[in-house]
This record gives C-alpha cells, sequence and structure tokens, in this order.
C-alpha cells in the first residue's frame, strides 16, 4: 500500500511561487544581459595580426582578447548572484505570504472555538476592506445569527417544557387528591377535569405541530384568494369576540395567491385571535385585506395594552406573550404567523397603536411574480 505525500500548505505553495517567479525572471534577465554583452563585445570582423614596432600585440587586439576572456567571469557571476537571489526570494517570500495567511488562521482559531460551542467568539478583523476583511467579516455576521438562533432554540426547549409540563403536574396532582381522599372523589368532576387538562395538552401539542410545519415551508402550492380564507376566520373567531364585546371591522377585496391554504387559514386564524384575545372589553378590531404593486396585504389592527415598541421584535419568540397570559393562549401565535409568511416568502411587520393595541401587516407576493411560484413549488 503506497502512502501519500504530504500536500504543502498554501503558505509553502505562495513561497515556492515567489522562489519560482524570481528565479524565472532573473534567469532570463541574466541570460539576456549575458546575450547582450557577448554580442556587443565580439567584433563584427577579427581584427588584423598587427604588432606594434616594439614587436607586441596591438592595443586592439589586446583589448578583444580581454573582453572574450571576461564573459566566463560574468556567467559565474549571474550565477552565484541568480543563487543568492532565489535563496532571499524563498525566504521573504515565505515571511510575506505568513502574514499574509494569519488573518486566515485567526479565522479557522475562531471556527474551531465555535465548534465546541463557544458562539461568543468573533474574528473582528481590522484594516483596509480587502477581500480577507470582508470574508472575516462575513463570518462574524454569520457567528451572530448561529448565537441568536442557538439561544432562541434554547428559550424554545425550556418554554416548552415548562408549557408540557404545567398540565402533567396539574393532572397529576388531581389524582392525588383524589387518591388521598377517595370517599369524597366526584368521578364525574373528575373526569371533566383530567379531560379539561388533556384538552390543554393536546392544543399545545397541536399548536407546536403547526409551528413545525410552517417552519418546513410549502410543500405544494395552490391558487388561493385570501378574501375566503378571511370569511373562514372570521367564522371561527366571531362568536369569542362577542363573548369580549367586542366590534370587528372588516374590509376585504379579493386578493389571489400561491400559496398552502391550511398554512393561509392558520395565519388569518391567529391574526384575529390574537387581536381579539389581547383586547380590552368593548374594544374594536379593524381587518382590511388589499392589494398594493408588491403583492396582497393583510392588516389586523385592535385595541388593548400598550406595547413598548423595543419589546415588538419579542413578540415572534415562541411562547413569548406581550401582556399576562390569556385564556386559550400559548404564545405561539405570532411565531406561527411569521413562519407561514415567511414559508410564502413574505414579511410580516408589528407597530404599536397610539393609546394601545397592535396593528399587524402581513404581506405576500404578486401572484404574477413566476420567480416566488418557482420557489413555493420546489420548498
Amino acid at each position: 500500500m503506497t502512502s501519500r505525500r504530504p500536500a504543502l500548505t498554501i503558505r509553502a505553495h505562495l513561497a515556492l511561487v515567489y522562489g519560482i517567479t524570481f528565479a524565472v525572471a532573473a534567469t532570463v534577465l541574466s541570460v539576456g544581459v549575458y546575450l547582450l554583452t557577448s554580442t556587443l563585445s565580439a567584433p563584427a570582423q577579427p581584427p588584423a595580426a598587427t604588432t606594434s614596432p616594439s614587436g607586441t600585440p596591438s592595443s586592439a587586439a589586446h583589448q578583444a582578447v580581454a573582453d572574450q576572456g571576461a564573459l566566463p567571469g560574468l556567467a559565474l557571476a549571474a550565477g552565484i548572484a541568480l543563487v543568492a537571489g532565489l535563496a532571499v526570494a524563498s525566504v521573504l517570500g515565505w515571511v510575506v505570504a505568513g502574514r499574509m495567511l494569519a488573518p486566515i488562521k485567526r479565522i479557522t482559531a475562531i471556527a474551531r472555538d465555535t465548534a465546541s460551542r463557544n458562539l461568543h467568539a468573533r474574528v473582528a478583523l481590522a484594516g483596509p476592506r480587502d477581500e480577507i476583511k470582508e470574508l472575516a467579516d462575513t463570518f462574524d455576521g454569520m457567528l451572530a445569527r448561529l448565537e441568536r438562533t442557538f439561544q432562541s432554540q434554547r428559550r424554545f426547549a425550556a418554554n416548552a417544557s415548562h408549557e408540557l409540563l404545567t398540565p402533567l403536574t396539574t393532572g397529576r396532582a388531581i389524582l392525588e387528591v383524589a387518591a388521598a381522599t377517595p370517599a369524597k372523589c366526584d368521578v364525574p368532576v373528575l373526569i371533566e377535569q383530567l379531560l379539561t387538562v388533556n384538552r390543554q395538552s393536546e392544543q399545545l401539542v397541536d399548536t407546536l405541530l403547526e409551528l413545525a410545519r410552517a417552519e418546513h415551508g410549502v410543500v405544494r402550492a395552490t391558487r388561493t384568494d385570501l378574501a375566503t380564507v378571511v370569511e373562514m376566520a372570521l367564522a371561527q373567531t366571531r362568536s369569542e369576540a362577542t363573548e369580549r364585546e367586542l366590534a370587528i371591522e372588516v374590509v376585504s377585496a379579493p386578493a389571489v395567491v400561491d400559496g398552502d391554504p391550511g398554512l393561509l387559514d392558520r395565519l388569518v386564524v391567529n391574526l384575529l385571535r390574537n387581536a381579539v384575545r389581547h383586547n380590552r372589553p368593548g374594544g374594536h378590531v379593524r381587518l382590511r385585506l388589499g392589494s398594493d404593486e408588491a403583492g396582497p396585504v393583510l392588516t389586523v389592527s385592535n385595541t388593548g395594552p400598550e406595547v413598548p415598541a423595543d419589546r415588538l421584535h419579542e413578540l415572534f419568540e415562541p411562547f413569548v406573550r406581550a401582556t399576562p397570559r390569556t385564556r386559550g393562549g400559548h404564545g405561539l401565535g405570532m411565531a406561527i404567523i411569521r413562519a407561514v409568511a415567511e414559508a410564502h416568502r413574505g414579511a410580516v411587520t408589528v407597530e404599536p397603536n397610539p393609546g394601545g393595541g397592535l396593528t399587524v401587516a402581513v404581506r405576500l407576493p404578486a401572484l404574477d411574480d413566476a420567480q416566488c411560484r418557482r420557489n413555493l413549488g420546489s420548498a
């Protein structure tokens, strides 16, 4: 079995390239100088063998012979200079390549540190805005996004565990009380209490499955009229709004999109339920559906408690509530809304209303966006 030769590092490659480039350039220069010198020193016609009156060769003949004898020495000196220059060029190439690759080594060290879950490390490379600086900044941006994602996932896991544990603890407490005093246990009441706890658990699990489905994306897009989806969502939430004495104002126009009807239904239902549940008695909910040059726009506005502007981004975190817990809510509504909108290549914006409440706007791509339809079909 043959052993593989170790590959040269990039630094060694650069140093080798510098050395070879210098050697080729110096060789070409030396050969050119040698040829030029030999051509200039050689006479067009050999000088006649003349002698001086004293019987010694003439000065012209003596100079020609001297010039011809100096050429081998010139070639030797050029060869020695070439070898010395090659050594100096290789050393300088090694040093320069090391300095040039130092930021790359730093990025590699940060990447190894990140692999051990230290997402706080950053390259923070200083210097001119060149290709390596751009690479380092891009890497830092990726690390920042990863850190936010991991923090969000940790919060989600902790909050989900708490939400799932609450009904289980409640059911266990009910059973323990019934076991401690069996003679006083009212079986129909016990069954009803346990069924209520079980329904709460089922609702939470169903909501988590809806969030997972929305984050997975659109599997198959079909042409859907949002006006029809709005009517169906109003039918599901109108009774709760009537119970809380809320007035619902609807201004709707046909708005056709390519999307998943089930996910779009969950988006509109969650929008309306949030507007109803996070409201004050006797308040109102305004729903407007229309289109602009960019595509359909669904806006839901409500009255309710004031939400600080610096907390609006928290509303999209799972299990985060802007107001105290409301009945039937798990704090997943806004997370599902954003996931469904992003699955349809749309966007969600939230703005606080003067005097309290929120205005949530969902923008979806226009129907004639062919690229969007291809993306939806391949999601």
